[in-house]
């Protein structure tokens, strides 16, 4: 099984750098840079008294919540400790022997089902055509592979930023729907676009689709130690294997708390898609400048580059910056890495180091 690493493991560049913790500036890692809200901090510091109790196995009030938003049934809505067991949930419970992945793409989509000893078909993506996903010809490695039962995906995908439009998502879940190809779909980072409204696939999910679509409040909401992650899953007996495969007490208590009100947020929410639409393109644009530098165009908080050196996060850890190398991603290499899009000093910090470092 391939080894998943992930950005923002301060503690071990912190073990073996001699570089002070409070100086470390994480770009490794795609979280908001707006930090916890203030409201949300009052509301888990006034639910403390709730650790002395065990949380409803149910969530039923979270996922009230949640179906609200969303605008789905309560029965559709499940809950886990982050999008990622959610997935491995998932993976255990569809129980398929074949599967396509795309490549690049997040590492646990492989050991979710690597882990139930399924056989994998990779969809590699291209860096001529800026990653993004061609659907007619993902289709048609489909057909190429009628053993295929299931295939997953992340809408935006990590760590390219590329996303695909709804119509063409649709395209893709009605070949899935027609051949009964389980859709297992990742929108981990969809809170982040400003359209998606129109372009997640939950507004035009129907009872009893073969699609789960997980989605993570880590990210927007500057939450991954709460571990807040969950599912829309609209095939009724799917949900009901799912429900009796996974195990009680999910979600902490403090995470349930956090899901009831985070979509309630809206001053933190307005100021987050104010910062975004300011600095995702400010960023983007000011990397593509640096002339040692090939940036692929993304439309999320992160943001691929390619440079020759293969050591430009070591280079950078002398400024006390930290970006994600990505060798560690089928088909990229060490000539790859992946920044987070941050604050306006944050962003700058991260350009003068990158055109010093390299100009060497």
């Amino acid at each position: 099984m391939r080894v998943a690493h992930h950005g923002g493991n301060l503690a071990a560049i912190r073990r073996t750098q001699t570089v002070a913790p409070q100086q470390l500036l994480d770009f490794s890692a795609n979280i908001n840079p707006l930090g916890l809200a203030p409201e949300l901090r009052q509301l888990l510091t006034a639910g403390l008294d709730e650790l002395t109790r065990y949380p409803d196995t149910t969530y039923l009030a979270l996922r009230q919540q949640l179906s609200q938003h969303f605008q789905v049934p309560v029965d559709w809505v499940f809950v886990g400790n982050g999008a990622v067991q959610l997935l491995f949930d998932v993976a255990a419970t569809l129980a398929v022997k074949n599967v396509l992945l795309l490549a690049p793409a997040f590492a646990e989509y492989e050991r979710a089902f690597t882990r139930i000893n399924a056989k994998i078909t990779y969809f590699d993506l291209a860096p001529a055509q800026q990653f993004q996903i061609d659907v007619p010809a993902l289709i048609a490695t489909l057909q190429q592979h009628p053993e295929i039962e299931a295939v997953c995906l992340g809408n935006p995908n990590n760590p390219t930023g590329q996303v695909l439009a709804r119509e063409q998502m649709q395209q893709l879940q009605s070949y899935c729907q027609q051949q009964h190809i389980w859709l297992l779909l990742d929108e981990a980072f969809m809170d982040f676009l400003p359209n998606e409204a129109a372009i997640s696939l939950v507004p035009s999910l129907q009872t009893d689709d073969q699609v789960v679509i997980v989605r993570s409040a880590t990210k927007f909401f500057a939450i991954p130690g709460l571990r807040l992650g969950y599912a829309i899953v609209p095939h009724v007996q799917l949900g009901q294997r799912l429900l009796a495969f996974s195990e009680p007490w999910a979600l902490n208590s403090l995470a349930a708390i956090a899901g009831q009100h985070i979509y309630q947020l809206t001053d933190y929410i307005q100021a987050t898609e104010q910062w975004f639409a300011q600095e995702q393109p400010w960023l983007q644009q000011q990397l593509a400048q640096i002339p040692q530098l090939t940036v692929f165009p993304s439309q999320v908080n992160y943001i691929l580059l390619r440079a020759a050196p293969t050591d430009l996060a070591e280079r950078l850890l002398q400024f006390g910056i930290v970006i994600r190398t990505c060798a560690d991603y089928r088909q990229l290499d060490a000539h790859y890495y992946r920044v987070a899009v941050k604050d306006r000093a944050a962003d700058q910090r991260l350009l003068v180091a990158l055109k010093q470092v390299l100009s060497q």
